[in-house]
């Protein structure tokens, strides 16, 4: 038995919390966010305000957490570069039937940039992310921070515009959070990492000793959600619609009936389930 049945169903959760594995997401026209397993709060947070091409909006690793009054804006940028800086948007759309598209497109908001943020970081109260950002592996992004450009891994930003402070880590520990390979831990496994880890940091532990402990995944499979844009440009999961392991859809009955089902709650403990990708025989669609 893979899980037990007394377990909330997908649709019903709250989207704010986590996933173990990796989610995309497709907003009609195919704009695409990713989200990485375990990823704390980030769907809620992001602000999708223009209406982009076909391209990835917005990827996010694993590990990652945000505070509850920090917000992701992508898109809604004006062209700073005119004299007139005004999106003729809203309302103001009353000015299109005056005008030819060529003119139209000028007056309009900038083309979307992308924003992208690595494995295991960490963005704290009150901090804007904007279009155009990129957060490397393991920083943490101080509150009230406003980040607009590159924030290179493992370090410490704040100000505005965010500006690196300090490392996070001394080159031992720098050169430990890369060989544990987080993103990779498997689902039953992560409950044990804040023990290992510790033990791992302070030397009661060694990396061999560690990594005979958890169960690292070979491939990070990715759950493939349909959404759409809500009130205040917030995103909103509509429902399933596949499964990737390496890259290929996979095509399994046993699937949907899993992820209708993510985990199971005893009192205040939630178990996860064994990782069913490990577990269930593989089918790769073919045309």
């Amino acid at each position: 038995m893979l899980y037990n049945v007394n377990i909330p169903a997908m649709s019903e959760l709250n989207w704010s919390l986590l996933a173990p594995y990796d989610l995309v997401i497709t907003v009609v026209p195919k704009v695409r966010l990713e989200i990485g397993r375990f990823s704390l709060g980030l769907l809620p947070r992001i602000r999708l305000i223009a209406n982009p091409a076909d391209e990835l909006v917005f990827s996010a690793g694993a590990f990652c957490e945000i505070a509850h009054d920090a917000t992701i804006v992508i898109g809604g940028e004006h062209r700073n570069e005119s004299l007139l800086n005004y999106t003729f948007g809203g309302p103001a759309n009353v000015f299109k039937r005056f005008m030819t598209e060529q003119d139209w497109l000028l007056c309009t908001v900038a083309p979307v940039k992308p924003v992208r943020i690595g494995d295991n970081v960490m963005i704290s109260t009150g901090a804007i992310v904007v279009g155009g950002a990129e957060i490397g592996d393991g920083s943490i992004i101080g509150a009230g921070a406003v980040v607009t450009g590159r924030c290179e891994p493992l370090g410490v930003y704040a100000g505005v515009p965010a500006r690196r402070l300090r490392d996070r880590f001394d080159q031992r520990m720098a050169d430990l959070y890369t060989q544990v390979q987080l993103p990779r831990t498997s689902a039953e496994d992560v409950s044990k990492l804040p023990v290992l880890l510790a033990r791992l940091a302070s030397g009661e532990m060694s990396l061999n000793e560690y990594a005979s402990s958890i169960r690292l995944l070979q491939d990070r499979p990715k759950v493939l959600l349909e959404g759409s844009i809500g009130p205040g440009s917030t995103v909103n999961p509509v429902k399933t619609t596949g499964y990737t392991v390496a890259g290929q859809m996979i095509v399994n009955p046993e699937l949907g009936a899993y992820f209708a089902q993510i985990w199971r709650k005893q009192g205040d403990s939630v178990h996860w389930s064994p990782d069913i990708f490990a577990e269930l025989k593989l089918t790769p669609q073919t045309n």
